[in-house]
């Protein structure tokens, strides 16, 4: 195990040998704010070529049409551009983040039992490394809208989810569940296990379910609260 020598080679050695990376970040944690960066700015590439691309008065006919009646001062208002644009560059830049903590104090609680205890920063650094894959998917679904020449809905749009392959409509009751489990789930469960075999004195056995809980209970609690309501 050779830790990677800088943030940029740390990157790379993510995806070629990602105990390098976790070995390196483990040290020099703040190196974190880079992978970030790159989460967040490839939300605001992948929906500023969506809303670049895609017919305006054509997405607003179908959100209403999917969402119900709006009259004309509220689409004027909340269906603009602009503010379409604004709500889904925030909505990725809270969810993100905010899955980012929660799986960082995840870690944090799970490696209890290990003899190696590392703080709540390290955790966190890891994650934000872990989640670097999204980036991936946001080029991606900017790729697939570059050259798709039909009009897709934003949370069709999106190929980090899994509605980005079902896409379900806005009124559909399983379309929030389906636009926010990602597609993407096994590549983080990987770098999971990857960071937790780096870091603790776990087994392989113990290593994987650490890394694939989480993701398990939010697909089976989700589901079980939509179905109650």
């Amino acid at each position: 195990m050779t830790p990677s020598k800088n943030p940029l080679i740390a990157l790379v050695d993510l995806f070629r040998s990602p105990i390098d990376c976790f070995a390196a970040v483990y040290e020099r944690p703040k190196w974190a704010f880079l992978p970030y960066l790159i989460i967040i700015l490839g939300s605001f590439i992948f929906w500023g070529g969506y809303f670049n691309h895609v017919d305006l008065a054509w997405l607003q006919q179908a959100m209403q049409s999917q969402l119900g009646t709006v009259n004309e001062e509220v689409k004027q208002a909340w269906l603009t551009k602009e503010v379409l644009l604004a709500g889904e560059v925030f909505s990725d830049f809270i969810g993100r983040t905010a899955v980012i903590f929660l799986l960082a104090l995840w870690l944090k609680m799970a490696t209890k039992g290990s003899q190696y205890q590392h703080s709540y920063g390290k955790w966190l650094a890891a994650s934000c490394f872990i989640m670097l894959p999204a980036f991936i998917g946001d080029i991606a679904s900017y790729i697939n809208v570059l050259f798709n020449h039909a009009n897709i809905l934003p949370n069709a749009a999106d190929l980090n989810s899994i509605n980005g392959l079902l896409k379900l409509p806005l009124n559909n009751p399983w379309a929030p569940f389906a636009t926010t489990i990602p597609l993407l789930a096994p590549w983080y469960i990987a770098l999971t296990y990857a960071a937790v075999g780096a870091w603790t004195d776990f087994d392989r056995s113990q290593a994987i379910i650490i890394a694939v809980l989480p993701w398990i209970l939010t697909l089976i609690v989700w589901p079980l609260l939509i179905l109650v309501a």
